[in-house]
């Protein structure tokens, strides 16, 4: 079986650089070792690349030259460390500019944090941040009013709090509104609770004007 003849140049992701093999020598170092054999692509019996090679030729695969991780750009990554089957392991991290998906604003995705996601947390590898920081804590407490909504206590005064509140910073003040109409039905005028459910309308009522005052 014979073996491919001289690697070709790489576009490094991170500096967006041709790199010849000379600068790709880390990178090379871990397709060689850091993955099985059975990566090694072949045709009619001649090996003709390491298939991460050939998918980083065609820009599928995180990598970076030589001189990025000497001077700090990216750092190395640990495949091993990391869960990946059909999709390409992080040999290396960089900082990523992505476009939220909901508010369409452009946010870092920092090495740090990728490292985090794919090496402590063990996410999978081709799972990537998809919302800016603030759209994810968004996204966070919709789930968490999802869950309270799915079966709402009304005599539980922390709970109705805690939906009122996320009501309120996701502005959605005619929800809260119907949400609290519903639940002072369960309680006698007078009450502790029924006053509890005034003190919240009144909250609501406040936290409306005050946006629209703002707008």
């Amino acid at each position: 079986m014979k073996k491919a003849g001289k690697l070709n140049s790489l576009k490094c992701p991170c500096c967006g650089e041709l790199r010849p093999e000379s600068e790709c020598f880390v990178f090379i170092s871990q397709i060689a070792y850091d993955v099985p054999k059975k990566y090694y692509c072949t045709l009619k019996g001649d090996i003709i690349g390491n298939l991460y090679w050939l998918d980083a030729q065609k820009n599928k695969v995180d990598w970076a030259c030589d001189v990025c991780l000497q001077q700090k750009r990216a750092f190395q990554g640990k495949p091993k460390r990391q869960l990946f089957c059909d999709i390409a392991p992080h040999f290396a991290y960089f900082d990523k500019q992505i476009v939220c998906r909901d508010c369409g604003i452009t946010f870092q995705f920092s090495k740090e944090e990728q490292a985090h996601y794919y090496e402590k947390l063990v996410f999978w590898v081709q799972a990537e941040r998809v919302r800016c920081d603030s759209c994810q804590a968004l996204q966070r407490i919709r789930k968490r009013l999802s869950h309270l909504l799915a079966n709402p206590d009304y005599n539980d005064l922390e709970q109705v709090k805690e939906i009122i509140s996320i009501r309120l910073k996701l502005k959605q003040y005619q929800q809260a509104k119907q949400f609290l109409a519903i639940g002072k039905k369960n309680h006698v005028s007078g009450s502790i609770q029924y006053l509890a459910f005034e003190s919240l309308r009144k909250q609501i009522t406040e936290a409306e004007l005050t946006d629209n005052t703002s707008k």
